[in-house]
């Protein structure tokens, strides 16, 4: 969206475009019956810098959003 992508073009550049690229945007890409349901789930626009990601669905089952990076956030964020 910074060089002129409509927030639509931005979103199917994440999603729609790459699997038709790879070529499997018959099971990826889009919200439809019959596709593999990976979805993210955030509390605002997923395109803005801080939005956060609040859900991960991978095929559908509910995924840990726990890594490395949060670990250590969650250990040094109260230090002084």
């Amino acid at each position: 969206m910074a060089f002129g992508l409509s927030r639509e073009e931005a979103l199917k550049a994440l999603t729609l475009y790459p699997a038709q690229m790879f070529g499997v945007d018959k099971e990826l890409g889009t919200i439809e019956p019959g596709k593999m349901a990976n979805l993210v789930v955030t509390n605002g626009d997923l395109l803005e810098l801080n939005t956060e990601v609040k859900y991960l669905f991978i095929k559908g089952q509910l995924t840990s959003l726990d890594n490395r990076n949060l670990q250590l956030y969650e250990k040094y964020r109260k230090r002084p």
